[in-house]
């Protein structure tokens, strides 16, 4: 079981977690106790969230700089700052529900992996073998984009640059 999460810097907005087991199952949430929930109850060993785990003094750190100068176009972590501390504190809170269980947290971004991979549609995404029947809406689409990012971390399958990059898929 893997994760993603479209966060948002404030719980006005609901933030978008989807899980991919054998098929995928997304949720529309608004406070961290309730993504929480959630992970103590999925219990995902990856979590892939479109948040910075750190925003360092400069607009953009090294990888996103690489990133950038690879023609990527995605919202550098030093205008996250409001985002990277609501994921501080849903990692914190993850850990005192879920201990020894907790995920590992991830950084992606939902452009970088589409691009990367070619995953723009629900075609493509079952090209991959993942059922998008249950996607609705752009948001959910995103959210499954970093589960399946999740599973290129899982599998050792991804550049670190700041942000968590799969690897191409290679046509066989």
């Amino acid at each position: 079981m893997i994760a993603g999460i479209i966060l948002k810097d404030n719980i006005e907005e609901k933030s978008v977690i989807a899980f991919l087991d054998e098929e995928i199952e997304c949720f529309e949430v608004s406070t961290n106790d309730e993504l929480v929930e959630k992970l103590d109850e999925k219990k995902p060993g990856v979590v892939a969230v479109d948040a910075p785990m750190e925003v360092g003094p400069t607009e953009l750190n090294e990888g996103e700089k690489e990133l950038k100068e690879q023609g990527h176009i995605f919202t550098p972590s030093g205008q996250q700052k409001t985002t990277a501390r609501r994921l501080e504190a849903l990692q914190d809170q993850a850990f005192n529900v879920m201990g020894g269980n907790t995920p590992d947290f991830i950084r992606f971004d939902p452009h970088i992996t589409a691009e990367e991979l070619a995953l723009d549609t629900d075609e493509a995404l079952k090209s991959i073998g993942v059922e998008a029947s249950n996607i609705r809406g752009a948001e959910q689409f995103d959210a499954v984009l970093g589960a399946i990012t999740a599973r290129f971390y899982e599998q050792n399958q991804f550049e670190e640059m700041g942000v968590v990059v799969p690897e191409a898929l290679d046509e066989e």
